[in-house]
């Protein structure tokens, strides 16, 4: 099976920490007023994953390219994720209608049919009034019996109460619907809203982006292949975890802090780079057989990381030998 490139760089960066301390422990490093150390450049990968697992569809990155923040890196098959979108958001549109029924009531054409109602009763009503007032006087002259009076009376009263109950039901047509109703359509607007949220951040989540300004170190897995939670697909180099790893003697890691400056150089001598102390080892990377002397206490070697600048990170590629200067041991 083909490795990639990432687990040849951890062999390599094994490989090369034991050769380097070996080799300043044999070498230069043993005379205290050399101030050059041997060293290489290192890196903390970014080992990027989806957050669910499923099949690539797109990969826009190639070994090698720069990448900016927010740059799509790739895409899981989102199918399944968004049909679930699509009807998380008509659930959400059909909640927020009911509520919004509720609220304002009956329908208007409800509402229309009501008016029209009263305008027929208001008329009723008016010929109803006429009539009962043209009985009254006909009654004092005694032109009219009593019964048709009764009557003529009897019908005002009915057509009143109806147009009053008519203009009632007008009302509560307007009315929105009870409290309990309108909270309960609310609940459901609320839920809604947050189903189709996280249905929304699911579907998002199918498309993983750059956190960062970074090189992509490695493309680990391809176009059709599965990637799953926790399994890297692409490696990343970002400039602020790239670092300068050298080693030092005991006395030198003691007189060196965080903070330190340090230059180095690559095979090209005349591009000079600068450096600040980021970590000093707790611990020596390289231990003679017996540590009891005071001979074989200064063969102890320590690893140092200063972080470079972060415009020259950028172009500083992990494994790449580099010699360093140390400009204030013993300050």
């Amino acid at each position: 099976m083909k490795m990639p490139r990432t687990f040849f760089l951890e062999n390599f960066r094994l490989k090369i920490i034991t050769a380097f301390a070996a080799l300043c422990f044999l070498s230069a490093c043993d005379d205290g007023k050399n101030s050059l150390r041997q060293g290489y450049i290192d890196a903390d990968m970014l080992y990027i994953s989806p957050e669910s697992g499923g099949i690539i569809t797109e990969l826009s990155v190639k070994r090698g390219n720069t990448v900016k923040k927010d740059e799509k890196l790739f895409e899981i098959d989102r199918t399944e994720y968004l049909a679930a979108y699509s009807e998380a958001e008509a659930n959400l549109k059909k909640a927020r209608a009911e509520l919004q029924d509720v609220l304002k009531g009956a329908r208007e054409e409800e509402i229309n049919q009501i008016k029209a109602t009263i305008s027929k009763l208001n008329a009723v009503y008016e010929l109803s009034n006429i009539e009962h007032e043209r009985n009254m006087l006909l009654r004092k002259k005694d032109a009219v019996s009593q019964r048709d009076y009764d009557t003529a009376k009897w019908n005002l009263a009915r057509d009143l109460w109806t147009l009053n109950e008519a203009k009632q039901s007008l009302k509560v047509a307007e009315l929105p619907a009870r409290k309990d109703q309108i909270e309960a359509a609310q609940e459901a607007v609320k839920a809604a809203e947050d189903s189709f949220a996280a249905a929304k951040w699911r579907l998002e989540q199918r498309t993983v982006f750059a956190q960062n300004d970074a090189r992509v170190f490695d493309v680990l897995l391809r176009k059709g292949e599965y990637a799953a939670p926790g399994n890297a697909a692409i490696s990343l180099i970002a400039p602020e975890n790239v670092k300068v790893r050298f080693f030092v003697k005991y006395a030198e890691a003691f007189k060196l802090k965080a903070g330190d400056k340090v230059e180095f150089t690559t095979e090209t001598p005349e591009n000079k780079y600068s450096a600040v102390v980021d970590y000093i080892s707790l611990k020596p990377e390289y231990t003679p057989p017996v540590i009891y002397s005071q001979e074989n206490t200064e063969k102890l070697m320590f690893m140092i990381e200063a972080k470079p600048d972060l415009k020259d990170a950028a172009i500083l590629n992990p494994g790449l030998p580099v010699i360093v200067k140390l400009l204030q041991t013993g300050k």
